[in-house]
């Protein structure tokens, strides 16, 4: 292994060395092993491997600009290919100032606040910021904090910058101390991450040969950074809270609190604190700091976030950038789920793209087009219909990272114009569409499907980018002619005789519209609208009015224009008929439960009909009825879309809300007072109708039963409780309960005993409530009867005279089953096993031409199929993918299914084995329900994975009872 080290430390890159994790990585070994082979083969760390290197960089430097700034020498560092933090380089400089008396100048004149340069300090994260102010400047050393945040969001830079910021401070010394310490690196080796913290003594462990320093003692009087701090064994949690509160510690080997260290300690963590970080430590840490998410963040801010990560590459590779407006609408919009990392990283990946482009043909400047993406991202993009409309004010023009390229002069409102007229159309958008998905490897028929379900959007959208520019005419005049206007002006008036409410702020856009259509014709430039067919059935009178239009325009400039274009002046009509403008309303779903119930509910729902509709919230069995109010009230308003709010609450006070959030809010509200799965999905799939309304949802949801037999049909299973209640306390229950588990029980179901004494804290009734709200009890067992909801009772006497009245009473209670639907629907000709690799294409194909064959479903269906597909995920828990199409290509319900030897890429790096295509309409509620029961009841899931062939896969779906 010595040998494959050196191999690799000699090949390393000089300016950025492999540190002792990243060699263990490589070599595939623990940290620990490395660093001790380093040392043996006296190879210095990574840190002094490449301190004559920036040493001699930052003399070269200082040589030519005596008075550079940190932040300026950090970036001109990083320009030369070293990745380096100002903290560090700060360091260095001290080092090589020490050495060649090169003049103080360290600090500017002024004092610069290090919080100004994050992006956000005066918006989303303003708040963040005075906390961590407020956190290094109280006396006498500052506020212990912990930072907490999804990952990459920049927890460990705000530490940086509280850093930075203690040092301007009277708590903190001007070269004050700052560590920092991963505590994930070490999470498997507890001995060995208390030992770098607190440090050891001689003989303290294996290889402790001599007394050693830990962190905290080399922190004293200065601050010292945990990250990912949730990863502390709770033994190290206990030394620091007595190192926060009596700022004393010991050392590993050491028996007694004898040493003294006072630092400011920030901790960070992705996890929840209450359930990562032990009680006591948490109260020694007052300051706690939310770091929102990159999607929480503003659309400035990730734009800033976007042009800075560019602009870093752009200094690294010492080119200029230009940056094409289709990729900055693309990381502006896509779902970055690894945040402001996953951000960087993605435009990293892009920069090496567009570089090696450039490389190959020779160009001096990077140019970044949509293709460069990540193919993630270029998939999530081309299937995305509706964009935040704020993104477009900052992506309607391409971004230039090269300052001599911009031009200062220019006419901010005539550039604005030029570039809607050049770049903002619709035929670029098909045109540059297309050739992606050309470039993806999508089929013409998938790219056609694709284009026509988002060129409606598209379209919407342009209307509304070009009408808001401020913009006068007089402007607009001197780009497209005179001519040009009145010619729109005439079209309007043309249009506006057989439309009504036709709003004037169309001739902005037309004007620049039908300028393009003119140009395109000259240049002999071909025009398809792929929507053409749907436009002339849909919008009848618009596309009439738009064709007396194209006929003016052909007649004027001498011209004949292709009735594709009269679909798209047609749909920018519609987008002006002022009765057109109404948003599409939808009736509000809420699930309200004590219990963790209603978030479950919802999200089946919303999985099943490929939504994000019903919203879900979860009350606390000690939660009052105010403040399930205050929890209820804020999300009623987010579910409101305009007709109101339909509550599904479970039981108790819940069901009085609706009429006092309608007082406080405005809002309709109406509350059906019980909730099941399937009274959740019928729900949500009549709240998406536009003819619907919520009385008449109300009332016909209130009527339905949604029962089986006499039992609530629910993906919840409530555990059987037997409650034994004795006078004498909790200590005599016990003993009922032992009883009864040595010499009375004998029952096939999995029953708890709870024992519970009649006089406690709380009355008898209320404790029973909280037991009978997640289960049920079955039986109360004891030497006094609570009379509680009809629940049988056996005495103590009756129980020990060896009755068989608890077992009479087990037995009446057993499990009901009812009918599996399921067999009506899967026929073994439509299970499939397959045990070669195969790609989710090939996996749809084959199993809708099943459907197909046996006229299950008409041909239509398997496009309706992929149609469903782009609109989102079809995946769940499990490795299992539920795939459907429109109900209306359905002739027989059926199920089809097919289980693969070989997990496939299903999408955003979920992996599926089980395939269920749903050929079901709106009416097989309960066989969908079914199938969810099923397959996430006991271990169904697995029993299908394992089987080996169509028989055993359909007798399980088919013959286990619900």
């Amino acid at each position: 292994m010595i040998n494959n080290l050196k191999n690799i430390i000699e090949n390393e890159d000089s300016r950025n060395p492999h540190t002792d994790v990243e060699l263990a990585e490589l070599l595939n070994t623990f940290r620990e092993n490395i660093t001790k082979l380093r040392i043996e083969a006296s190879i210095p760390d990574s840190r002094t491997r490449r301190k004559k290197l920036i040493e001699y960089e930052i003399v070269n430097i200082l040589t030519k600009q005596p008075k550079i700034s940190e932040r300026k020498l950090t970036e001109k560092l990083n320009a030369y290919g070293f990745i380096i933090a100002r903290s560090s380089v700060n360091k260095y400089r001290k080092d090589v100032q020490e050495k060649l008396f090169v003049p103080e100048v360290l600090k500017p004149k002024e004092e610069v606040d290090p919080f100004e340069d994050l992006i956000g300090s005066n918006d989303s994260l303003k708040t963040q910021i005075n906390q961590a102010k407020a956190s290094i400047l109280y006396p006498p050393m500052g506020l212990h904090t912990l930072i907490v945040g999804p990952s990459g969001s920049g927890k460990s830079f705000v530490a940086q910058k509280m850093y930075e910021y203690s040092k301007t401070t009277k708590n903190f010394k001007e070269n004050v101390r700052f560590e920092i310490f991963n505590c994930a690196d070490y999470a498997e080796n507890p001995q060995l991450l208390l030992s770098q913290l607190f440090g050891y003594v001689k003989g303290a462990f294996t290889g402790a040969t001599e007394d050693k320093k830990g962190l905290v003692e080399l922190c004293d009087g200065g601050i010292l950074f945990l990250d990912e701090i949730h990863r502390l064994p709770p033994e190290g949690q206990e030394i620091l809270f007595y190192l926060l509160d009596q700022n004393l510690y010991r050392r590993l080997g050491e028996t007694e609190l004898t040493r003294k260290s006072k630092l400011l300690l920030i901790g960070a963590t992705t996890e929840d604190p209450s359930k990562t970080l032990l009680l006591t430590f948490r109260r020694r840490i007052p300051i706690n700091i939310e770091m929102p998410s990159y999607h929480e963040r503003t659309t400035n801010e990730k734009y800033n976030f976007v042009k800075m990560f560019f602009e870093n590459e752009s200094k690294r590779v010492n080119k200029p950038f230009k940056i094409k407006r289709d990729v900055i609408k693309s990381l502006l919009s896509y779902s970055c789920k690894g945040n402001i990392g996953q951000l960087k990283s993605d435009i990293q990946a892009t920069s090496a793209k567009g570089f090696l482009h450039a490389t190959i043909n020779q160009k001096s400047k990077i140019i970044i087009n949509f293709q460069d993406l990540p193919k993630q991202i270029i998939g999530e993009i081309i299937n995305k219909n509706n964009f935040d409309e704020e993104v477009y004010l900052f992506s309607h023009t391409d971004l230039i990272i090269n300052e001599s390229d911009s031009k200062e002069n220019e006419n901010k409102e005539m550039r604005a114009v030029s570039v809607l007229m050049q770049t903002e159309t619709i035929y670029d958008f098909i045109e540059n569409t297309y050739k992606t998905m050309k470039l993806e490897n999508y089929t013409e028929d998938n790219i056609k499907s694709i284009l026509s379900e988002r060129i409606d959007g598209e379209m919407q959208r342009l209307s509304k980018i070009s009408y808001k520019k401020e913009m006068s005419y007089e402007i607009l005049k001197n780009i497209i002619g005179t001519e040009a206007i009145e010619a729109t002006k005439k079209s309007f008036q043309i249009a506006d005789k057989y439309l009504s409410n036709l709003d004037s702020k169309l001739i902005f856009p037309l004007a620049i519209h039908l300028n393009s259509a003119i140009n395109r014709f000259f240049s002999n430039k071909v025009t398809i609208n792929p929507n053409l067919n749907n436009i002339k059935q849909e919008y009848k009178e618009e596309y009439k009015a738009a064709t007396f239009i194209k006929e003016f325009i052909d007649g004027e400039y001498d011209i004949n224009l292709p009735q594709d274009e009269v679909g798209f002046i047609a749909m920018y009509l519609k987008n002006f008929k002022e009765d057109m403008q109404i948003k599409t309303t939808k009736i509000g779903v809420v699930v309200l439960s004590h219990g963790n119930v209603a978030k479950g509910m919802a999200d089946v729902a919303n999985k099943l009909l490929g939504v994000d509709h019903a919203l879900g919230l979860e009350m606390d069995l000690t939660d009052s009825p105010n403040l399930m109010l205050e929890k209820t009230i804020p999300l009623v308003k987010n579910a409101d879309q305009g007709k109101g709010v339909l509550i599904l609450a479970d039981m108790g006070s819940l069901i009085l809300f609706g009429d006092i959030i309608s007082a406080r809010t405005g809002i309709l509200v109406r509350v059906v007072g019980r909730v099941d799965t399937l009274m959740v999905i019928e729900s949500v799939r009549r709240a998406l109708l536009p003819e619907d309304t919520l009385d008449n949802l109300a009332d016909e949801i209130d009527s339905k039963k949604f029962l089986t037999g006499s039992t609530f049909v629910s993906p919840i299973k409530r555990k059987k409780v037997i409650v034994t209640l004795c006078l004498t306390g909790e200590g005599a229950a016990k003993v009922l309960k032992n009883y009864i588990e040595t010499s009375i029980m004998d029952f096939d179901e999995d029953i708890e005993i709870v024992p519970m004494g009649f006089f406690s804290t709380e009355d008898t009734s209320t404790a029973l409530d909280k037991i009978g709200h997640s289960n049920e009890i079955v039986a109360i067992v004891g030497t006094i009867n609570p009379n509680y909801n009809n629940v049988s009772f056996v005495s103590a006497e009756d129980l020990l005279s060896k009755s068989n009245k608890l077992l009479h009473i087990l037995s009446s209670k057993g499990k009901i089953y009812r009918e599996n639907t399921l067999k009506n629907y899967i026929d073994l000709e439509l299970i499939h096993i397959e045990n070669n690799f195969v790609t989710k294409n090939d996996v749809l194909d084959r199993m809708t031409k099943k459907l197909i064959k046996q006229q299950k479903v008409t041909g239509e269906y398997i496009l309706s199929v992929y149609k469903r597909e782009t609109m989102g995920n079809t995946f769940l828990e499990g490795g299992i993918a539920i795939p459907h199409g429109e109900s209306k290509y359905i002739t027989q319900p059926a199920i089809s299914i097919t289980k693969l030897a070989t997990p496939i890429l299903w999408e955003n790096n979920q992996y599926v084995s089980l395939i269920f295509l749903l050929a079901l309409t709106e009416h097989n509620g309960k066989e969908i329900e079914d199938l969810y029961k099923l397959l996430y009841k006991d271990n169904i899931s697995q029993l299908l994975l394992e089987s080996t062939s169509n028989e055993e896969i359909h007798s399980i779906l088919t013959k286990i009872t619900l």
